[in-house]
C-alpha cells in the first residue's frame, strides 16, 4: 500500500519539472528524489538560471540544486570532480526568493533526458 512507499525517485530539472507527479506525490506525503537535476549539464548555460546565479554570487548548478531542495525534493547529484561535489551542498546554504522560484519555474519545457521506454513508465498520459 501507499503507506509502504518512502520515496518516488523521477527524472526532475528546470527543463521536465513533472508538476502533474509531483504534486500528487506530495498530496500524498510521497517524497519526491530527484535525478537528472542539472539535465546532463543542459540547464547550466541557462541564462535565466545565470542570472539567478549572480545575484546570489553562486553557480548555475547551485541554483539549480538549490531549486529543488526548496521544492522539497531530495537531491541526487552526480559529480566525478571532488570540487564539484563540495559545491553541489552548498546549494543548500541558497535560499531563493519567490520570484526566483517563478521565474525558475517558467524553464519548463518537458526536457526529459532519459528514454522513458528503457527506464520509466509513461506516467503522465
Amino acid at each position: 500500500g501507499l503507506e509502504n512507499i518512502a520515496t518516488n525517485q523521477i527524472e526532475l530539472s528546470p527543463y521536465l519539472q513533472n508538476s502533474k507527479l509531483v504534486d500528487f506525490l506530495q498530496s500524498q506525503h510521497i517524497d519526491v528524489t530527484s535525478y537528472m537535476t542539472l539535465a546532463y549539464g543542459k540547464v547550466l548555460n541557462d541564462p535565466v538560471l545565470t542570472e539567478i546565479a549572480q545575484q546570489h554570487q553562486a553557480s548555475t548548478a547551485q541554483i539549480a540544486l538549490a531549486w529543488a531542495l526548496q521544492k522539497g525534493f531530495a537531491v541526487i547529484p552526480s559529480s566525478t570532480k571532488r570540487e564539484n561535489l563540495m559545491a553541489n551542498l552548498k546549494a543548500q546554504e541558497i535560499q531563493l526568493s519567490t520570484e526566483e522560484m517563478l521565474m525558475i519555474a517558467q524553464l519548463e519545457r518537458d526536457g526529459r533526458e532519459v528514454d522513458p521506454e528503457n527506464l520509466a513508465p509513461k506516467w503522465d498520459i
